[in-house]
């Protein structure tokens, strides 16, 4: 699980700036800058701290994956002229 990169979604889905979100998280800019790229991994206070903030449950930050559907084609069920 890329949790960087969803968290990084997420705040840009709320139009905040890693400084926004740093501020409303007590976090530096530089925290939130290293967690996006998955060069920090937050404890789990810290993440649900950020989730509040970013207005996403537990369950529906590691729920996401999941509901993903993969669209998988097989070329053997098209006809092509």
């Amino acid at each position: 699980m890329d949790i960087g990169k969803r968290i990084k979604n997420l705040r840009l889905s709320k139009n905040l700036t890693q400084e926004e979100l740093g501020e409303r998280t007590d976090l530096t800019k530089g925290y939130i800058s290293q967690l996006e790229r998955d060069l920090s991994s937050p404890s789990i206070e810290t993440l649900f701290d950020i989730l509040e903030v970013l207005g996403c449950t537990p369950k529906e930050f590691f729920d996401e994956e999941e509901q993903e559907q993969k669209v998988v084609y097989d070329a053997s069920e098209h006809t092509f002229f």
